[in-house]
């Protein structure tokens, strides 16, 4: 790929057909990656153009959604690498020269399907990463809620085990003034009986 080829740009349609998608789905990742910054370039009618660097970034995109990672965590990815300039060709081609083992490599050059694949494995490498920090929060987070929960029901537990000591136990003292009540009104009856019977047979001795 010449200079020319890399500084030629390509409208939406161009693009998906490139890639393999559609123009909606070239719409959606492209909104996704402006949102984390990414800055398209747009002509009068306000249409984006797509550079070489941009459909390198878009086809490691799509290399990523096709092992079904995360939209979200992909496009976050993708736009980091993007601010790096690392889908730039002289970017490239620094980082081929660079690379210890592309002196190792035949003619001291690296494939760009190689450098394509270890790139890949970094991308999978850090979304994995980042899920397993985002699951790890999901975790935490879940703890605390359980336990906020758990101590709310603790406690409602514990009031309606005191609402119900009480009712039993006002229960118990009005079934217990009852008896007493009954009780102290038999023996007031009882005594009033004795006392009758006593005048009586006094009555009854005096005729």
């Amino acid at each position: 790929m010449n200079n020319a080829e890399d500084n030629f740009g390509y409208f939406a349609k161009t693009v998906s057909e490139r890639l393999g998608i559609a123009k909606d789905t070239l719409r959606s990742w492209s909104l996704k990656l402006e949102a984390e910054g990414v800055k398209f370039e747009r002509n009068a009618r306000d249409q984006r153009i797509y550079y070489e660097k941009d459909i390198r970034a878009l086809e490691n995109m799509k290399e990523l959604m096709d092992l079904q990672q995360p939209l979200n965590d992909v496009s976050k990815t993708i736009a980091n690498k993007i601010e790096k300039s690392f889908y730039n060709k002289d970017k490239t081609i620094k980082n081929t020269e660079i690379t210890p083992s592309v002196s190792q490599g035949e003619n001291g050059l690296i494939t760009q399907e190689k450098q394509m694949e270890n790139f890949k494995k970094e991308l999978i490498e850090e979304l994995s990463n980042k899920q397993s920090e985002i699951m790890e929060q999901f975790k935490n987070d879940l703890t605390k809620e359980m336990s906020t929960v758990m101590q709310d029901r603790f406690e409602n537990a514990v009031n309606e085990a005191v609402k119900m000591a009480l009712l039993q136990e006002r229960k118990e003292i009005k079934k217990q003034v009852v008896q007493e009540i009954e009780e102290n009104t038999l023996q007031i009856a009882s005594g009033m009986e004795k006392t009758d019977g006593k005048g009586i047979l006094k009555r009854l001795k005096f005729w």
